[in-house]
């Protein structure tokens, strides 16, 4: 992909899919021709999947929420059957903002504060800009980078590390920064850091855009996104003005503050600052693509983001709320409300879930970055409850089934591997000998074949006794790993006893813990 400049609005930095490259006034004038943004970067496409549905309300008017919700699914159903984005609202759109997606604009550069240069003791470094390489002395993840080889970044990858930076930043010490005489090295995290976020699909990117789209309700404020503000925020030191509206709720909750720094030729970015945005705490807001979770105080928290978690086990977390955790409650995202049950039928019989998750600690250590996509079935679910809620408690059984294999595998370890079993004393705790590797074998080999088994009942609206195939499951895979083993007689009797515990997850009251 060739870009002529550094305008996101106008130069073909943006990949979607299938086009080699687009800016975003074309984009928005051919997403009904595009099937979705191709952004390698599962953070960076969470957060500009945000930015995109801001630009989609403002130019369709489905910001304006005051009417109500039946008006305004009516509006929204008039644009969907319209089938693209009005060409004169998007001209109207860019035009009143042009400049404003300009990367590397002498006052407003998009999404950064150009007074870091003044601000800030020094810059940043490029490697503390980019996700995958490590910077002072935070650990090796994908890139072996160090401070001293830092390679220039095209526009399309800093654009990508820009985005992701402000909804998934860290928290901890930053380049140092002075504002009105005060000076602080510390930041606070990004809104999105850790968590999973879920987002509709449509059967192409105006579809998405449109239906991702959130009602959030008649707006008390000013729903402003950071491009649309005529000034940069005035007191960084102050308290962030609450975030209302579509603008406000997606993109209004940024705690970093960034600059890109280009090389002569505005073909590259070599270095970057990178520092607080703001030192007092937003006003608390709900993201609408989030799932909420309840924890043992009632109080509620966005659900975390687990490379070792599939999507699939988050489906009927979509679908219901107070689902997927013992005690408590859950809410499932916003825009998978009434208003996904309240989509043309031919557009819900199409409807997919894109989940985008970064496993973070939430301070600097970063895991691993995921996304995943679930088949086109999800649509005709909402407002079939009894068929959700088969759905949820198939899922539950695959987790407890596993729960009860994994007990299963490590009391044969512990069994086989306690010199003083068999001889009448107590066995020794599993703390003094560990559980063995043949839990996290087993989680590899039976997550897979579980959700093969989901997804066929699923498809045959079949979920008669799904817990005893869930069962079945488990108990081939604890076969499987513990054959190496069981051809010692004493081994094979630990074996036999421990293989039977698996069948206790077939009776539904059976407690175990919750992950």
């Amino acid at each position: 992909m060739v870009s002529t400049g550094s305008d996101l609005a106008t130069d073909e930095l943006i990949p979607v899919y299938p086009s080699d490259g687009v800016g975003l006034r074309e984009l928005m004038d051919r997403a009904h021709e595009l099937l979705d943004i191709d952004i390698p970067v599962p953070p960076a496409a969470a957060g500009f999947r945000r930015i995109l549905t801001v630009l989609a309300a403002r130019i369709t008017g489905l910001d304006v929420q005051d009417g109500g919700a039946d008006e305004w699914f009516d509006r929204r159903d008039d644009v969907l059957e319209r089938g693209a984005f009005d060409p004169g609202a998007v001209a109207a759109y860019f035009d009143r903002y042009r400049a404003r997606f300009d990367l590397f604009h002498p006052e407003r550069p998009w999404l950064q504060d150009p007074r870091l240069t003044a601000e800030c003791d020094s810059r940043s470094g490029i490697n503390k800009l980019t996700l995958e390489r490590p910077a002072g002395n935070n650990q090796v993840w994908l890139d072996h980078h160090h401070d001293g080889e830092a390679s220039p970044l095209d526009l399309t990858t800093a654009m990508f590390h820009l985005v992701a930076q402000l909804f998934y930043g860290p928290s901890g010490r930053c380049t140092a920064r002075t504002v009105n005489g005060k000076k602080y090295a510390n930041t606070t995290a990004g809104p999105l850091r850790r968590v999973i976020s879920f987002h509709p699909l449509g059967r192409n990117l105006f579809e998405s855009l449109v239906i991702g789209i959130p009602f959030l309700g008649r707006t008390n404020g000013d729903d402003r996104a950071p491009w649309e503000h005529d000034e940069l925020p005035k007191d960084p030191l102050g308290v962030p003005p609450e975030p209302v509206g579509v603008g406000g709720v997606l993109t209004g909750l940024f705690r970093h503050a960034l600059l890109l720094e280009p090389d002569p030729d505005r073909k590259k970015v070599v270095d970057a600052y990178f520092t607080w945005g703001w030192r007092q705490p937003h006003p608390e807001v709900n993201d609408p693509y989030l799932v909420y979770q309840a924890n043992k105080e009632g109080e509620f928290y966005a659900r975390r983001a687990d490379s070792a978690r599939d999507l699939w086990r988050d489906l009927d977390a979509l679908l219901l709320n107070d689902v997927g955790v013992r005690g408590g409650g859950s809410r499932r995202p916003a825009v998978f409300g009434y208003a996904a049950e309240c989509l043309p039928f031919d557009i819900r019989d199409g409807l997919r879930v894109r989940a985008y998750g970064f496993h973070q600690d939430g301070q600097t250590r970063d895991q691993q970055w995921f996304t995943s996509t679930t088949p086109a079935v999800l649509g005709t679910l909402f407002g079939d409850h009894e068929t959700a809620g088969a759905l949820s408690r198939a899922r539950d059984a695959a987790e407890r089934a596993e729960w009860h294999l994994q007990r299963a595998l490590r009391n044969a370890w512990v069994a086989i591997n306690d010199p003083s079993n068999g001889d009448g004393r107590p066995v020794r705790r599993e703390s003094d000998i560990g559980q063995g590797p043949w839990p996290s074998a087993a989680a590899g080999r039976y997550w897979p074949r579980a959700e093969a088994v989901f997804w066929r009942r699923l498809r045959h609206r079949d979920f008669d006794d799904a817990a005893r195939g869930f069962v079945n499951t488990a108990t081939a895979v604890f076969d499987e790993v513990t054959e190496p083993a069981g051809h010692r007689p004493r081994a094979k009797r630990s074996i036999e006893r421990a293989r039977g515990f698996i069948y206790r997850a077939l009776n539904e009251s059976t407690p175990r813990d919750e992950s």
